[in-house]
């Protein structure tokens, strides 16, 4: 077997995509009611494996190929990959460069034979000499990348709120039904205002917002009392021949830039008539809407599952990019076989104001030691040391480290990814 890894010319696109689960139609493995998002769906973007047709529309709106890091056994085009060239808000800098990992793939008869962790190999190489300190993904399955030194770094939850009881709430600005065409000019400054404030959150790649089909889909839009858009939501309404899941609303989508326009949209979605019940997916796991109703019990979690996952391609500038809550000093010893540029002791001194990381002096011992996906995962401050030191995921070898660092990265939020890529 001759293995080559290397970027696709334009006319290997269609190939490419034919293996790209997004387009190959991988059914979902979560059916309703259990699956994140708010109806029954396939994880192909058509509801089925992506026709011809389509695959040469898709094909011809691809950029970025050189970014592409594509699987070739013998000549043949067995795997798929790709970086997005994307940016990530990091606690207290705003927003950095992130590679985004996706459209990856691999032919069911050439597995379990390398090729994922070469083109991994090949992506994180790329990454690294662009400058991205950073890389991520929305990972289809979470056994598999924890290897190569990505961990979960913000969740998101699916729940359902019965609205029978609830009271309306009075409006604070003007909201409107609108098409998908003018939906879609509204959504991307609209999520360019949000993404910079929040943590997590990470910049839309091309094609994001194209419309498409609305399949049933209402789009709701904000406006505050100067005219301009400051929230969005797309929801379904629709038709049930169960009783368990008649008069449901499904909200797909809702981002808003301030708290007025955040109440008045979900008002809005939870006093639709002949409705009874709202489910909303891709959801923050600390979602405030819950602490404006009379009856919290009325909102309940339903799932809940890691969304973004992070590695740190560049640790000293990764961990210098980001502001901390409160100043510290720390020499973490990390492992990092993937990236063995990354193992070794690092001092870490950092505050609300800015931080610098680098190499620790010879002989200096450890305050903490831990693995690359382990720093990955608390690396945006949503996931606490202490259950990862509980379930031996990190050594404290000074004592008052573990709070000390857990002061340091922990944030009053937690951070949220709503666009998967």
């Amino acid at each position: 077997m001759t293995a080559e890894i290397r970027p696709i010319a334009p006319a290997e696109a269609v190939d490419f995509l034919r293996i790209v689960p997004s387009y190959a139609g991988t059914p979902n493995w979560e059916p309703e009611p259990a699956a994140w998002h708010a109806g029954v769906g396939l994880t192909s973007r058509f509801g089925r494996a992506a026709g011809h047709d389509e695959l040469l529309a898709a094909a011809a709106g691809m950029s970025d190929l050189d970014r592409t890091r594509a699987a070739f056994v013998d000549g043949r085009l067995v795997g798929t990959s790709q970086v997005l060239s994307l940016e990530v808000t990091v606690p207290g800098a705003g927003p950095v460069a992130m590679g985004g990992v996706t459209a990856v793939g691999v032919l069911p008869t050439h597995r379990r034979r390398g090729l994922l962790r070469a083109m991994m190999r090949a992506m994180l190489d790329d990454c690294r000499r662009r400058g991205e300190a950073l890389a991520g993904l929305s990972a289809a399955e979470g056994g598999i990348y924890g290897r190569y030194g990505f961990g979960p770094a913000t969740y998101t939850a699916r729940w359902e709120l019965d609205t029978r009881g609830l009271h309306p709430v009075d409006r604070q600005g003007h909201l409107e039904l609108v098409d998908v065409q003018t939906a879609s000019a509204a959504w991307p400054a609209l999520h360019d205002t949000v993404r910079r404030t929040r943590i997590g959150e990470v910049s839309a790649y091309p094609g994001r917002w194209d419309g498409g089909e609305p399949r049933g889909r209402q789009f709701l839009l904000h406006y505050d009392d100067t005219g301009a858009v400051d929230g969005a939501a797309t929801y379904r309404t629709p038709w049930s021949p169960d009783q368990a899941t008649a008069g449901t609303v499904e909200v797909e989508w809702l981002e808003a830039v301030s708290a007025g326009a955040y109440t008045d949209l979900w008002s809005f979605l939870t006093s639709l008539d002949l409705t009874r019940r709202v489910v909303a997916a891709k959801r923050p796991i600390d979602e405030a809407f819950r602490w404006q109703l009379a009856d919290p019990r009325a909102l309940r979690i339903t799932r809940q599952s890691d969304d973004l996952w992070l590695r740190l391609v560049d640790l000293p500038a990764a961990l210098s990019n980001r502001n901390y809550q409160t100043y510290g000093t720390l020499v973490i010893e990390v492992a990092d076989p993937f990236c063995p540029w990354n193992e070794g002791r690092w001092q870490l001194d950092g505050g609300p104001q800015g931080a610098h990381c680098r190499r620790a002096r010879a002989g200096a011992a450890p305050d903490l030691s831990l693995d690359a996906s382990t720093l990955a995962a608390a690396y945006l401050g949503g996931t606490a040391l202490g259950p990862l030191a509980a379930a031996g995921r990190v050594q404290e070898h000074t004592s008052g480290a573990l709070a000390r660092a857990t002061a340091m990265l922990t944030q009053p939020q937690a951070p949220r990814n709503a666009i998967g890529f």
